[in-house]
């Protein structure tokens, strides 16, 4: 008996249809494929439930993808690039000439130069200061593609390392009253520095709720 081929595998912890509420694409429709794992472990993040997943296969996530009727599809996590390799067996079943848009989500810690040239727009979000340049330098060797350095700051303590570098802030997200006054601060911070402002409408639509 001729052996069959052994099948790719992604972990992947949901996927589904919304629109992007953060950076430069809030308010487009996209498929979102989030993985599982990634190499951080921030306190304030929102999507801790990304540890919990499934084995999909490359050709399970192809069929999902052309099926869909939304023509971006957005990797996000967790940490995408731990799952390069087949993320990239993935995007490789489509055509140059497709109309499907790849968007990737990172915190940058595995980003290579050649990510530049794979993905049609990259956000960063940096969680350090040593990541923040390393991005940076990436993007300015590598100019290609279009990306963004998203900083997540609350104008006290987190990310105030990485201001300099970032292309667009956005508010830190702490699910308290003092969401509305952060805000306000990373606003007229933006206003006074020429930087972009990105919301989290999600977040301020759905709160905490999956798969939005």
């Amino acid at each position: 008996m001729k052996p069959q081929p052994v099948l790719s595998k992604l972990k992947i912890s949901e996927i589904f249809e919304s629109l992007q509420g953060e950076g430069k694409y809030a308010g487009y429709p996209m498929l979102f494929i989030r993985t599982s794992g990634c190499t951080r472990a921030c306190s304030y993040c929102d999507t801790k439930y990304h540890t919990q997943g499934k084995d999909m296969t490359v050709k399970e996530l192809v069929d999902i993808i052309k099926k869909s009727k939304v023509k971006i599809v957005c990797w996000t996590g967790g940490e995408p690039l731990l799952q390069r390799k087949e993320i990239l067996e993935v995007m490789n079943n489509f055509k140059v000439s497709s109309c499907t848009f790849w968007h990737l989500e990172t915190n940058g810690d595995l980003l290579e130069w050649q990510d530049t040239n794979e993905f049609d727009y990259i956000a960063c979000s940096p969680k350090d200061l040593k990541t923040a340049k390393k991005i940076k330098k990436i993007f300015s060797d590598n100019s290609r593609g279009s990306y963004d350095i998203k900083v997540v700051t609350d104008l006290e303590k987190e990310g105030m390392d990485m201001l300099k570098g970032a292309t667009v802030l956005m508010p830190l997200s702490t699910y308290t009253t003092k969401d509305r006054e952060i805000n306000k601060k990373v606003w007229e911070y933006c206003t006074n520095n020429n930087l972009r402002f990105s919301p989290r409408l999600q977040t301020l639509i759905f709160g905490k709720k999956k798969g939005i």
